[in-house]
């Protein structure tokens, strides 16, 4: 149920905003995605060695312990706060190949540079907000169901 939703009120309109604002196509871009997606789960894999599975795992398991519930959750926010920041370590590595290239001679090179620099944040903020933090939330609310009493 809480994918449907998910789905319907978080995917959905980002989607289509993406559709009408001249199709999907511009929206993908490898650098931007290997800058950005890459780094963040090497992170993570180092960071947190011992639970990266289970914490993966944690998101649509019904028997939890309470330990792999509270490394899920620190493993996503994790995930969020690292995702977001090599989005903007991959901002400044667009914006300084933008600036070192000459670009500024010749303003027709300039809007691809810039678009490469905005879509490694868009991956960013979507891995964050879109996908590693509701499903933070999501662990918590399981953590709480599963342990009502314990604050």
């Amino acid at each position: 149920m809480n994918l449907i939703i998910w789905i319907t009120l978080v995917v959905t309109p980002i989607v289509t905003g993406m559709f009408v604002s001249g199709g999907i196509g511009q929206f993908i871009d490898p650098p931007s995605a290997f800058i950005t997606i890459l780094p963040t789960i090497g992170v993570m894999i180092v960071g947190f060695k011992g639970y990266f599975i289970s914490s993966l795992t944690s998101v649509w398991k019904k028997d939890v312990d309470d330990l792999t519930l509270a490394k899920g959750v620190e493993f996503w926010k994790a995930s969020k706060r690292y995702a977001i920041a090599f989005s903007f370590l991959g901002f400044m590595i667009g914006l300084i190949a933008m600036l070192g290239s000459g670009t500024l001679e010749d303003l027709g090179k300039f809007g691809p540079y810039l678009a490469v620099a905005s879509i490694t944040i868009f991956y960013g903020f979507i891995w964050g907000y879109v996908v590693a933090d509701p499903i933070a939330c999501s662990l918590e609310t399981k953590k709480k169901l599963l342990s009502p009493n314990k604050i």
